[in-house]
């Protein structure tokens, strides 16, 4: 083989393989001041840039301008570099995805200042698995203390999110007049996970209603009202109760009290005899509240838009399922309504990687599985609104914070967010194969 041969084969080979490396790409670049999740400043220093790169990867090696190492400071879910003022571009490394020379929008890096990015890695075949899940607080009463791991939260509307390493995690919250709660909760890369905490008062409380207006209630010797009264926060166990006016006594008995009760005594003219003395009886009646009948719960139907949906499988042997049930073999035809769906093929026990597709109008649709299916990859969407309804391209898909997964890569998502009381937060997407976007969006207040 000749000289020219050998290197006209070697530069072929360094040509290629670039298109057969994993890649790399930096997204959604911007300044930022504040931490929407903790609602809190983001820090910066006084001589260097700070630089959040969002991934949960690790092994890369940064060089600031392609001279100045740069070592990243690993985080929960995030590298954060600090580069000298007016970083032009970084030259990022890696092992497994290769290299890339990323120039810095605009007029650099610069210091007194935090900028955030998504750092993207792409290695076709892999499957993108999730390490961090999302869990969600509702808190009852909404003013509380939430610590989640060691990350403390004080409570305003009882909501709170976190963004956490797939595993086992300890949470302790606790409220003023309120008995404290510490448990643990374990995350799934499967789906969201929604923690409900009631904290149980410690008090108890009594209500006391009279035929008297002008008569005092007195309980355990305390004034605490004239006619009907409510108790301030009391212990469990028994309490002394009398009604008077002047010098008379027209009730006087005992009020047996559980833990975190809260009673009401409904004193009638006929437990009342005014102008005596009433001897100690315990003849007060417990809080009986009327319970109103069952109603009955009527379901409007509504007949729902649907399309015509063609599937045509590999073959003739491949069995068809939508949303996780068997439909057809070979070939599906039908009318499905309005939606989202989930796709997937059988066949000799293997099972295909899921396909995704809406149905938003009502013309026909034609899936033909027999053509090389697209790479797929996830949207963490999540908002400074826990609840907010997700929509991606007119379809609801959830509520933040939520992940969703298995969306077309390289096509553009329109993502909207709506909550009562917000105007609407609106982005348009594109997800990226066999990985995870980073949407966070900032609702306003109306």
């Amino acid at each position: 083989m000749s000289r020219k041969v050998i290197l006209a084969t070697l530069l072929l080979m360094i040509l290629l393989l670039p298109a057969e490396a994993q890649k790399m790409n930096i997204e959604k670049f911007k300044r930022v001041k504040f931490d929407l999740l903790n609602h809190t400043l983001l820090p910066v220093d006084k001589k260097l840039a700070t630089f959040d790169l969002k991934t949960d990867e690790k092994g890369f090696t940064f060089k600031a301008d392609g001279i100045t190492d740069v070592k990243a400071q690993e985080g929960d879910g995030k590298l954060t570099l600090l580069t000298p003022h007016k970083t032009k571009f970084l030259v990022i490394k890696h092992p497994d995805y290769g290299q890339i020379t990323w120039k810095v929008p605009g007029k650099g890096l610069k210091k007194k200042k935090h900028y955030q990015a998504n750092l993207l890695t792409d290695k076709p075949g892999k499957e993108y698995k999730l390490s961090k899940q999302w869990v969600v607080f509702k808190v009852e009463p909404a003013n509380a203390i939430l610590q989640f791991d060691s990350t403390t939260v004080l409570l305003r509307d009882g909501t709170a999110q976190f963004n956490a390493p797939v595993g086992k995690h300890g949470y302790h919250v606790e409220a003023p007049f309120y008995e404290e709660v510490s448990d643990s909760i374990e995350l799934s890369d499967s789906a969201k996970l929604t923690v409900p905490v009631i904290l149980q008062s410690f008090y108890s409380y009594l209500t006391v209603r009279t035929p008297l207006p002008e008569a005092t209630i007195v309980l355990d010797g305390q004034a605490i009202g004239k006619g009907s009264a409510t108790s301030g926060h009391l212990q469990a166990g028994e309490h002394h109760l009398m009604v008077i006016n002047g010098m008379r006594s027209f009730y006087d008995g005992i009020v047996s009290l559980g833990k975190a009760e809260k009673r009401i005594v409904e004193l009638t003219k006929a437990d009342i005899q005014n102008n005596s003395i009433i001897q100690k009886r315990s003849v007060v009646r417990s809080d009986t509240l009327p319970v109103s009948p069952d109603s009955a719960f009527m379901e409007t139907l509504t007949l729902k838009a649907k399309a015509p949906v063609t599937i045509t499988a590999p073959d003739d042997s491949t069995e068809i399922w939508i949303n996780r049930e068997s439909v057809a073999v070979g070939k599906w035809e039908g009318k499905l309504e309005l939606g989202y769906y989930v796709l997937n093929t059988y066949k000799d026990s293997l099972e295909s990687n899921p396909v995704p597709f809406w149905v938003d109008d009502e013309l026909p649709k034609f899936l033909d599985l027999s053509a090389p299916m697209a790479s797929y990859g996830l949207l963490n969407i999540h908002s400074n609104v826990v609840g907010a309804t997700i929509y991606i391209n007119k379809i609801k898909v959830g509520q933040t914070p939520f992940v969703v997964e298995n969306l077309p890569a390289s096509k553009p998502c329109k993502v909207r967010l709506t909550y009562d009381g917000f105007r609407d937060a609106e982005a348009t997407i594109i997800p990226i194969g066999n990985d995870m976007v980073d949407v966070e969006l900032k609702m306003k207040q109306l």
